[in-house]
C-alpha cells in the first residue's frame, strides 16, 4: 500500500475564546431557483385581447406565463406559506396563502383582501365585481373586488353539506350553485343570503363544476368518475358520461366544435363528443400525476393542462380524428433531483437526474431552453400497451457523467441505473437517448461511470470490482481494469489520458495506467470511500468516506495531503471550486461547508432547512448549484468572492456542532431571486476581528516582500482592456448618407477657369490644426488625482495617490489619468512618475501600479517624448525600480515553481 499514515488531530486543553454567532453564509448569497413550473394548485387563465396568460402556483410563490410560447413573464413575491389557490383578473393576481388573500400586480404585492380568520382559502373564483372562495371551516366567503372588503359569508354544517365547489351559472343574476361532498347542490342568492333551491343527490360527491356553452346547463364532475350535464333550471340531467377515476376538472371547446374534456387524478384526460354522446379519445398518461385544472383557450383548438408533476402542456387539435398532439410544454422534475452537475465549460447548463426516471438539462441563462432528454416515443408505445408512460421509462439514474468535447460527433453522456447491468449513452446535441446500451462483461450491476477528458472513452464501474473502458464512438470495449475486490464507487481520469483513478468499498483508491490497464498504485484511505471528485488542473482527488471525513490525495506523490473532518452525518456530495482552492461538501446534517485547501481549515458553513443531496460548482466560479432532498428545484447561490472582497477566517467545526439544529437556518433561493426570509445585509455577516479572536494579517508582512493588492483581479484587467470593452459595448450607428457635391463648384479667377480644390480649407483655417492625443480640453478645476499628486509632493507620501485610485472603478481611473493637466509645466506628470517610483520602492500594490503605469504611458507617450530631456532623470529612476522589482517577483515565481515540482516528484 502506498501513501502516508494519517496524522491524528492534536487536541489541546487551552480554552478557546467563544466565536460569535455567524448569520448566514459569508461566501454565498441566495440567487434564484430553477426547475419550478407548477404545483398541485389549479392554474388560472386570463385574456388580454387575443393573448392568453397562465398563472400557476409554485410552492410559496406563483409564475405568470404567456400561452403562446409558455415563456415565463413574471414571478410573484415569496410568501410565508404555500400558495393554495390563484386567480388572475386584468392586471391583478389574487393569491390565497396562509389563510389570507394577497393582491399582486405584475409580480409585486400591492394589497390584501379583508381577513376572515377561517383557515385556508380555496377555489378562488370571479363573480362580477366580487370574489368567491371556499374556506377551510366549510363556508363560502365573498369579497368586493374593488374595495377589497368582505361582502358576505355563507356558513354550512359539515355533516350535512360539506362544500367542495362553487360555480356561477351564466345569466343568473346574484346566483351561485354550490356543490357538496354529500352529492347534493344548492342555489344561493348572495345578495339576500338565501338558499333558493336544493337539488336531489347524485349518489356520489361533487368534485368539480363548470358552465357549459349552453345556458342553464352545468357540467358536474363526481367522485365516482361520472360527468353529468345537468339542467339547473329544470333540475334534470340531459347527459351522463363516465370515466375512470375521480373527475378533477372539466372544460368545453368554444371554437364551434361540440367537445368536452375531463381530467382525473391519475393524469389522464378524456375527450367527449357531445353530439353523439360518446368517448372520442383518452389521453392516457397525459401527465404523471393529478391534474387539478384543464382549460380550452377561447375560440382556439388548444387545450392547456397543468399537473402536480411540475409541468404545463398545450395540446392542439389539428387532425381529422380529434386526437390532439402535444404542441409545447414546460416541465421540471416531479421528484427531487438526486444528482446535478454543470455541463460544458461556459456554465450555461446544469444536467440533473431524479427518482422520476428522467434526465434533464436546465439552462441557467434562459428557462425556456430547459428540456427533458428524450427516451423515445414512449407516449405512443404506452397507448399501444395500455400502460403509463412512466412505466416505460428507464430505471432511476444513480450516476451520470458528461463531457461536451465531442458532442457534435457522437454521444457525450453515459448513465448507470438502479438495479441495471447495462449503461446507456445520451446525446446532448439531439437531446435524446444515444445509440448504445453498454452491457457489463460479467453481468454485474453498474455502479459508477465516467468519461475521459477527451470525450472519446467511457468507463463503467461494476459491483464486482471491475472497470471497463469503452469507446464512445463505436460502443466497443477497449480495456478491462481488474484489482478491486468489492463494488466500485467512483471513477475519474486525468486531463492527458495517462491515468485512471477509482475508489471501491474495499477501502482503497487505485491508480491505473490508461494505456495498458495496469495498476500503478494502491492507496489505503482508512475508510470506505463513497464519492470521488477530481480537479484536473491541480491533480488533486477528493473522496468522501463513510466516517464523514473528506480526504484529499495528491496523485503526483500518491499521498493524503488534507483531511477535513467536522460533519455530524454522512456526506452526500462534494465538489471542487473552479480554481481548485475550495472543496464544498453537503451532508445529512443539513449543512453546506466550504474547506480551504491551502490552509486546511473550514472557512464557511451554513445550515439549510432541507438536506442537500448534490452540489456542483460553476466552471466560471459564479455560482454554487445545490439540490435538496424534498425539493424538485435546483438552487443557485452566488459566489460573493467574485464581486466583493471577502476576508476568510478559520471556523472551528466543533462550535457549529454544539448549536441547535434550527439555529442559523438559511432560506433557500426562490424563483424571484433573493429569499425574503433569512436574508442578511453584508454588514451583518462581517465579524469584528477583535470579537472573533482571529489574527488579521497586516497589509505588508515585511518590507522585503513584494506585496500584491487585495483588489479583485477584474479591476485592473478591465482597466487595461477598457478601450476594447467600450468599443464592443458601443451601440451600432445608423449608416450615414453620402455627402452631396455642391451644385456650383468653386473656381479660381483667371482667363482659364479651374476648380478650386482648396476652397474648404480656406474657409476653415483651423481645420488642419494638430489634434492632441489625449483629446482633453483645458479645464479650470483640478481633478481629484491632480490634487492628490500635489498633496503627495508636499507630504512626500505616495500612498495617498494610490489609496485614492483604489476607491475608483476602472472607468473613473481612466478618466482621472487622462484629465491630468499638462499646462502647469508638467508638474502633475512629474508627480505621477515620482509617486509611481516611490510606490514600487515600497513593494506594495505591485500589479495595480503596473496597470496604472501602462495607462499613463499610453496617454502621455507623445508628451513624454517631446519633453524627454526634462523628464529623463525621473524616467530613468522609474525604469530602474521597475526592473528591480520585477526581477524580485520573477525570482520568487521560479523558486516556488521549482519547490512545488520537487515536492511532487520526491518520494
Amino acid at each position: 500500500m502506498a501513501g502516508l499514515h494519517e496524522k491524528k488531530a492534536r487536541i489541546e486543553d487551552t480554552p478557546v475564546k467563544a466565536q460569535p454567532k455567524q448569520v448566514g453564509s459569508r461566501l454565498y448569497d441566495p440567487y434564484r431557483a430553477i426547475g419550478y413550473i407548477t404545483s398541485n394548485t389549479a392554474h388560472s387563465i386570463q385574456y388580454r385581447g387575443q393573448s392568453a396568460f397562465i398563472t400557476t402556483g409554485i410552492g410559496r410563490s406563483f409564475h405568470v406565463y404567456d400561452a403562446e410560447k409558455i415563456n415565463l413573464l413574471f414571478v410573484g413575491p415569496h410568501f410565508t406559506s404555500d400558495v393554495v389557490s390563484v386567480l388572475s383578473i386584468g392586471d391583478e393576481t389574487f393569491v390565497s396563502t396562509g389563510g389570507r388573500v394577497i393582491v399582486c400586480r405584475r409580480g409585486k404585492q400591492v394589497g390584501e383582501l379583508e381577513a376572515v380568520n377561517r383557515g385556508e382559502i380555496n377555489h378562488l373564483m370571479q363573480f362580477g365585481d366580487h370574489l368567491i372562495a371556499i374556506s377551510e371551516d366549510n363556508a363560502v366567503v365573498i369579497w368586493n373586488k374593488t374595495t377589497r372588503e368582505l361582502f358576505t359569508e355563507l356558513e354550512f354544517i359539515t355533516e350535512s353539506f360539506q362544500v367542495t365547489s362553487v360555480v356561477h351559472p351564466s345569466t343568473y343574476v346574484n346566483k351561485v350553485v354550490i356543490g357538496s361532498a354529500q352529492g347534493t347542490m344548492q342555489v344561493w342568492n348572495i345578495q339576500t343570503r338565501k338558499c333558493l333551491y336544493e337539488f336531489k343527490t347524485f349518489g356520489s360527491g361533487v368534485s368539480c363544476m363548470a358552465q357549459s356553452p349552453v345556458i342553464d346547463v352545468l357540467a358536474v364532475g363526481l367522485l365516482d368518475g361520472r360527468v353529468l350535464l345537468h339542467n339547473v333550471k329544470q333540475d334534470r340531467s340531459v347527459m351522463q358520461l363516465s370515466q375512470e377515476g375521480r373527475v378533477t376538472s372539466v372544460s368545453f371547446r368554444t371554437d364551434d366544435v361540440p367537445m368536452m374534456a375531463t381530467a382525473n387524478s391519475e393524469g389522464d384526460v378524456a375527450l367527449w363528443d357531445l353530439n353523439n354522446k360518446r368517448l372520442l379519445h383518452v389521453m392516457q398518461g397525459a401527465h404523471d400525476s393529478n391534474i387539478p385544472a384543464i382549460d380550452f383557450i377561447n375560440s382556439q383548438p388548444l387545450l392547456v393542462t397543468s399537473s402536480s408533476d411540475n409541468s404545463i402542456k398545450e395540446w392542439i387539435f389539428d387532425g381529422q380524428d380529434s386526437v390532439p398532439r402535444l404542441l409545447r410544454q414546460r416541465s421540471g422534475h416531479f421528484s427531487a433531483p438526486q444528482m446535478i452537475r454543470y455541463h460544458g465549460e461556459k456554465g450555461f447548463d446544469i444536467m440533473s437526474c431524479g427518482r422520476d426516471r428522467t434526465l434533464r438539462l436546465f439552462s441557467v441563462i434562459k428557462d425556456s431552453q430547459s428540456t427533458e432528454m428524450s427516451q423515445g416515443s414512449l407516449a405512443r408505445e404506452a397507448r399501444m400497451r395500455n400502460v403509463k408512460v412512466n412505466q416505460l421509462r428507464l430505471p432511476p439514474i444513480t450516476q451520470f457523467a458528461s463531457n461536451q468535447t465531442m458532442a457534435r460527433n457522437w454521444d457525450d453522456v453515459v448513465t448507470c441505473h438502479q438495479g441495471e447491468s447495462c449503461a446507456y449513452t445520451w446525446s446532448t446535441e439531439r437531446k435524446a437517448l444515444g445509440k448504445y446500451s453498454l452491457q457489463s462483461p460479467d453481468d454485474s450491476m453498474i455502479k459508477a461511470v465516467a468519461i475521459s477528458a477527451c470525450g472519446n472513452y467511457g468507463f463503467l464501474g461494476m459491483a464486482s470490482g471491475s472497470i471497463e473502458m469503452v469507446n464512445m464512438q463505436s460502443g466497443y470495449s477497449r480495456r478491462l481494469f481488474t484489482g478491486h475486490t468489492k463494488m466500485v464507487t467512483g471513477i475519474q481520469t486525468d486531463s492527458c489520458n495517462h491515468q485512471v483513478y477509482s475508489t471501491s468499498l474495499d477501502g482503497t483508491l487505485r491508480i491505473w495506467d490508461f494505456a495498458t490497464g495496469v495498476q500503478l498504485y494502491c492507496i489505503d484511505v482508512r475508510s470506505t470511500p463513497s464519492i470521488l471528485a477530481i480537479h484536473r488542473e491541480s491533480s488533486l482527488l477528493a473522496c468522501a468516506c463513510d466516517d464523514a471525513v473528506v480526504r484529499v490525495i495528491d496523485v503526483e506523490s500518491q499521498r493524503i495531503v488534507r483531511r477535513f473532518a467536522g460533519h455530524r452525518n454522512r456526506i452526500t456530495d462534494l465538489t471542487f471550486s473552479n480554481d481548485g482552492r475550495w472543496i464544498v461538501t453537503g451532508s445529512l446534517d443539513s449543512t453546506i461547508r466550504t474547506w480551504d485547501l491551502p490552509t486546511g481549515h473550514m472557512v464557511d458553513w451554513f445550515r439549510v432547512e432541507s438536506v442537500p443531496v448534490s452540489l456542483s460548482f460553476s466552471p466560471t466560479g459564479d455560482f454554487l448549484a445545490t439540490a435538496h432532498m424534498d425539493s424538485v428545484g435546483i438552487y443557485l447561490w452566488a459566489n460573493r468572492a467574485q464581486f466583493t472582497e471577502i476576508t476568510l477566517r478559520q471556523i472551528d467545526p466543533q462550535s457549529i456542532n454544539d448549536r441547535a439544529a434550527d439555529d442559523s437556518l438559511v432560506a433557500l433561493p426562490t424563483s424571484a431571486g433573493l429569499a425574503t426570509e433569512g436574508d442578511q445585509d453584508a454588514e451583518s455577516m462581517e465579524i469584528d476581528a477583535k470579537d472573533a479572536g482571529v489574527y488579521v494579517a497586516p497589509e505588508q508582512l515585511t518590507e522585503n516582500m513584494v506585496t500584491l493588492s487585495s483588489q479583485p483581479k477584474s479591476k485592473w484587467q478591465t482597466l487595461l482592456n477598457l478601450s476594447t470593452i467600450k468599443k464592443r459595448n458601443a451601440p451600432e450607428r445608423a449608416p450615414k448618407a453620402p455627402e452631396q457635391a455642391p451644385f456650383f463648384l468653386p473656381t479660381t479667377e483667371g482667363l482659364t477657369p479651374h476648380f478650386d480644390l482648396d476652397a474648404d480649407q480656406k474657409l476653415d483655417p483651423d481645420q488642419n490644426k494638430p489634434v492632441e492625443r489625449t483629446k482633453i480640453s483645458t479645464v479650470s478645476a483640478l481633478s481629484g488625482l491632480a490634487r492628490a499628486l500635489y498633496r503627495s509632493q508636499e507630504t512626500m507620501n505616495s500612498a495617498l495617490v494610490f489609496e485614492y485610485l483604489k476607491e475608483l472603478n476602472p472607468s473613473a481611473v481612466d478618466i482621472e489619468i487622462r484629465t491630468l493637466p499638462v499646462t502647469d509645466d508638467l508638474r502633475a506628470v512629474k508627480a505621477f512618475v515620482m509617486a509611481t517610483t516611490a510606490q514600487l520602492a515600497s513593494k506594495r500594490d505591485f500589479e495595480l501600479v503596473q496597470a496604472y503605469l501602462q495607462v499613463f504611458l499610453n496617454v502621455f507617450a507623445d508628451i513624454i517624448k517631446e519633453n524627454s530631456a526634462e523628464l529623463e532623470d525621473l524616467l530613468n529612476a522609474l525604469g530602474k525600480e521597475c526592473r528591480k522589482q520585477w526581477n524580485t517577483v520573477d525570482g520568487l515565481i521560479r523558486y516556488s515553481a521549482c519547490m512545488v515540482d520537487f515536492m511532487r516528484t520526491s518520494r
